[in-house]
């Protein structure tokens, strides 16, 4: 994998000042810890692409969440691969791996492809909100005042659907998911 970007000038005289720069530092340095609509909407199209590849190949990432996007090039990509692992059905068990707030609820299990649309989803919560994972689905109650009421309202409806407890009426595949995220990029550029 490429070298991430660096949330440090002048690292490479340096290299102990090296730390990549990812979707978290990017988060957390924004006003409110959120960022633009049209942002979070770029890069969880780039990421639900990289993740739609990874579904059609048979393989989970298990571990979507903000740290695990970095910026290379000023590009976001998908990282930390290492607990990618082949889709296995229901009744296999498998190790249960992941980071608390991105997995979806008990009984469900993570690791799955649904799981991973979910992470995905929460993903899209936190930097559209600001708010951390484990309050989902709380929404600031300036939210709607400091973002555009209908780029806010594109947005939640996607996160809702992604984040749904009932994986029946969850998006069943990331390219579902791509086809609503792209919709809502599109009308934002034309408004």
């Amino acid at each position: 994998m490429e070298l991430g970007d660096s949330r440090n000038l002048g690292w490479e005289q340096q290299p102990s000042l090296y730390k990549p720069k990812d979707l978290e530092y990017v988060r957390k340095s924004a006003d409110g810890h959120r960022l633009p609509a049209m942002d979070c909407l770029s890069i969880c199209i780039t990421v639900a692409e990289a993740l739609d590849f990874l579904h059609r190949e048979g393989l989970t990432h298990r571990d979507i969440k903000p740290s695990n996007v970095i910026f290379v090039n000023g590009h976001p990509k998908l990282a930390d691969v290492g607990l990618v692992a082949e889709v296995r059905p229901d009744n296999q068990s498998a190790t249960i791996v992941g980071t608390l707030g991105y997995m979806p609820l008990p009984p469900e299990r993570p690791g799955t492809v649904q799981a991973d649309i979910y992470a995905l989803g929460m993903v899209l919560y936190v930097i559209s909100t600001g708010i951390e994972p484990q309050c989902f689905p709380e929404l600031s109650t300036t939210l709607i005042e400091h973002s555009g009421h209908v780029d806010f309202m594109r947005l939640n409806s996607i996160i809702r659907k992604a984040c749904q407890p009932d994986c029946a009426q969850r998006y069943q595949t990331t390219a579902e998911l791509l086809v609503d995220l792209r919709e809502a990029a599109h009308a934002l550029q034309t408004l």
